[in-house]
């Protein structure tokens, strides 16, 4: 990313595709999606009408692409959370450009996920029978299934990854209101709760998203490892295996790198951001794709050694099969594509190179979703019995609702690339150099910022005092250390993106945002044990020679509840701390204060009124004005 932009342009040009109209190519491209979404509907409807004797589906093969679509669309939402959370613990300030790009994709891959085992059921309308809820035939679901915990995981998943994304977008939708009018002016003033960025605001905001991201990225490791739970329970061969958690996780991750590359090369050209998502950016996603295809490759030669170290001949029949049987060619293809093609991406000159890259992610694609087909498919259709093995072909049907899932992932992301920004304005400018900034944004054209009414824009500030306008952060954070040591306190700072000098200069003590996350966890951790042990009291269901009430299948439930209850206190933390939605605002808003402007607000007496200016003036305010007087 460029140090040489002001705050200014960044807001410019990362505010650029919501201020501009839509141009034919994303009218032409949106049009394409809707043809395939709708026929993608047609398939489905005409399924619910005539059955799902439409699809591929016999026996021996029950489960197909429509199981096969569920896994690879969860894998993808994967390193949403890894690119964003993970790496934000870690600090890692390359992620900045992309997370939120990942992030979107997380939420709207895991909504094209959840509707595939809906799909796969027929009666789609008794899909809430999954859920545990009183009922008059007085039964429970069994929390012993893996099914079931898909269903706790999945959704757990849904929520943390769209509370932590919609929890980064508020600041940014606060700048896109003060530069729009009309209609879009008070949607985007609805979903930025009011904000302002305060001091107080910012202060809990980044408690709050510290705590979304320690939430989140346990989920990284837990959701796809239960999804890799619905096979390695059961006994079918080339399924029962422990190493499918590492397993399906690192390939969740291999696949959500190809699929964020595959988003973000052409978003980078077609909105020219070439300032923000650089060539340095592509070499570490493909860095990680190289790491995550050794982990798969490695993963794929131990599963042969272990079958064949087995002696075990059901499984070497099935690892056999796989490689030369009916279903080989797609076998053939996968390894290809998830072990050969990435090697490529070794040499640093393609993974700065975006042709190349695109088309290697691109296969990659290709080469999971065969994967999870081979997985599924070769091992339900060649089984224990001989008597009983079989061929499973997808039908029309099952192709066209396939194809129509991409077209419905891809609806979601043409509206978001339209209507939302695609990078953190307040990340990207708590990067850039304060002095380079700051100095960039003095000497920026004064026709580019907002001009709004003020009946429109201003909002009164509630406080009185004397309020100081500056343009460089530093000098900001100096004058307010200088304020604070002359005795003045109660101050309030209004800046576009946090800062920890100007936290650490107003003397900001812990958010207890962390009290709320912690009550939160415990209770949810209590309900997850207590509900399925309740229930499995309740209505006795004898599996094998497990004990009713089994404690380690009911720790997934009691850990993803404990996931999502800690994480829905700690939004409801952020909004009682940082008072959102905002009724009023402790300085009078000026557009300003959302692009390259800081404010502060010191209260005064009248005796202090002309010392006060002097101070104010002398650390380097642009503008000094009264405010309630």
């Amino acid at each position: 990313m460029q140090t040489s932009l002001s705050y200014l342009q960044v807001n410019r040009d990362l505010l650029n595709n919501l201020l501009s109209s839509p141009t034919r190519v994303w009218y032409a491209l949106l049009g394409c999606d809707l043809v395939v979404l709708a026929f993608g509907l047609y398939c489905w409807i005409y399924q619910i009408h005539a059955g799902l004797g439409v699809t591929g589906l016999a026996h021996p093969v029950g489960w197909g692409v429509y199981i096969t679509n569920f896994v690879f669309w969860v894998g993808i939402a994967h390193s949403g959370t890894l690119i964003s959370a993970v790496l934000f613990l870690f600090r890692a300030r390359w992620r900045t450009p992309i997370a939120r790009s990942a992030e979107a994709m997380t939420i709207f891959a895991v909504m094209t996920a959840g509707l595939f085992p809906i799909i796969h059921l027929g009666r789609a309308w008794n899909f809430y029978w999954l859920l545990p809820y009183p009922n008059q035939r007085q039964l429970w679901v069994n929390f012993q299934s893996p099914l079931v915990w898909d269903a706790f995981a999945i959704t757990t998943y849904f929520t943390v990854s769209f509370l932590f994304w919609y929890t980064g977008l508020i600041p940014d939708l606060g700048a896109a209101r003060d530069r729009t009018a009309g209609l879009r002016r008070k949607l985007y003033s609805l979903f930025s709760l009011g904000w302002q960025g305060t001091d107080r605001q910012w202060h809990h905001y980044l408690s709050a998203y510290g705590f979304f991201a320690a939430l989140a990225t346990p989920l990284v490791v837990s959701v796809h490892s239960v999804v890799s739970w619905d096979f390695a329970m059961s006994i079918v061969p080339g399924w029962h295996s422990t190493i499918f958690a590492p397993y399906f996780v690192a390939g969740a991750i291999f696949s959500g790198l190809a699929m964020v590359l595959t988003l973000l090369i052409p978003l980078r050209r077609i909105f020219g951001l070439e300032a923000y998502i650089t060539d340095y950016h592509f070499d570490n996603l493909g860095k990680m794709i190289i790491l995550t295809s050794l982990i798969l490759s490695y993963s794929y030669a131990s599963e042969f050694f272990i079958a064949w170290y087995s002696a075990n001949p059901y499984e070497r029949s099935i690892f056999w099969y796989r490689a030369v049987g009916d279903y080989a060619p797609l076998f053939w293809l996968m390894v290809t594509c998830n072990c050969a093609v990435p090697l490529l991406l070794c040499w640093k000159s393609i993974r700065t190179n975006t042709l190349w890259l695109f088309g290697i992610a691109l296969l990659v694609n290709v080469g999971m979703w065969l994967e999870r087909f081979v997985i599924i498919v070769s091992s339900l259709s060649h089984e224990f019995d001989p008597a009983a093995w079989g061929l499973y072909q997808p039908s029309w049907v099952e192709v066209g609702m396939t194809v129509g899932s991409f077209a419905w992932f891809f609806l979601f992301f043409l509206l978001f690339v339209k209507f939302l920004p695609l990078v953190s304005l307040a990340e990207v400018k708590e990067h850039l150099p304060p002095a380079e900034s700051g100095s960039s944004a003095v000497e920026a054209d004064e026709s580019e910022r907002p001009l709004l009414p003020v009946s429109e824009a201003a909002r009164v500030g509630r406080g009185a005092g004397i309020v100081g306008v500056f343009t460089n952060l530093d000098t900001l954070v100096a004058t307010v250390r200088s304020l604070r040591r002359e005795g003045y306190k109660n101050l309030s700072v209004v800046s576009p993106f946090p800062s920890p000098a100007l936290e650490e200069a107003l003397g900001t003590r812990k958010s207890p945002i962390r009290y709320f996350t912690l009550i939160g966890g415990l209770l949810g951790c209590a309900i997850g044990f207590a509900l399925p042990t309740y229930t499995a009291l309740d209505w006795p269901l004898q599996t094998s020679a497990k004990p009713i009430v089994a404690l380690p299948a009911f720790a997934i439930i009691a850990f993803e509840l404990t996931i999502l209850f800690g994480a829905i206190a700690t939004l409801i933390g952020l909004l009682i701390n940082a008072r959102l939605p905002a009724r009023s605002v402790a300085i009078t808003h000026d557009p300003r204060f959302s692009e390259d402007r800081f404010g502060l607000l010191v209260p005064y007496t009248a005796e202090q009124t002309g010392d006060l200016r002097r101070l104010i003036t002398a650390g380097g305010a642009e503008e000094v004005y009264g405010q309630g007087v």
